[in-house]
């Protein structure tokens, strides 16, 4: 046997599988895009961003390799932050709470549910004290994006 021709084979394989999964990818990033993005702005960085609300929306396209990616909310004035983390290739969403605490100068990354709470009850204090911000967030992310929380 040649080994020439085995290895020209698994490149031409290789390049094949990669140029495969690169449509893919660019296929579901699109969909993504036009799911999530409607009306907002590409930036320089290539994000999408719209203001909504005195809130920050941002769409962000999943990097090559990467299986998901994520929408924010930013509510700068509350200092509280909203991440949805989106896979590609399926429909199961994950949610984090970023809360930003002037009085103890602290910043907190909170795991939430799909109604934006935690089981955790060293968190649950904190996210009651912003309730009020956290149910502009929800407002905003359904009349936007169409999620139920």
């Amino acid at each position: 046997m040649n080994y020439k021709k085995v290895i020209f084979k698994i490149m031409i394989g290789i390049v094949g599988i990669f140029a495969l999964y690169f449509g893919i990818h660019t296929y579901a990033n699109g969909q993504l895009v036009k799911t999530y993005a409607k009306g907002f702005e590409q930036n320089p960085l290539g994000d999408y961003a719209k203001n909504e609300s005195d809130m920050v929306l941002t769409v962000y396209e999943a990097p090559l390799f990467q299986t998901y990616t994520n929408l924010s909310v930013s509510n700068s004035k509350e200092k509280v932050d909203l991440i949805v983390w989106v896979p590609l290739y399926s429909k199961e969403l994950s949610y984090g709470l970023i809360v930003k605490d002037d009085e103890n100068i602290a910043t907190y990354q909170i795991e939430v549910n799909d109604h934006l709470q935690t089981d955790d009850e060293k968190y649950k204090h904190i996210l009651q004290k912003k309730q009020n911000a956290i149910n502009e967030i929800k407002s905003v992310v359904e009349k936007e994006w169409g999620l139920n929380f």
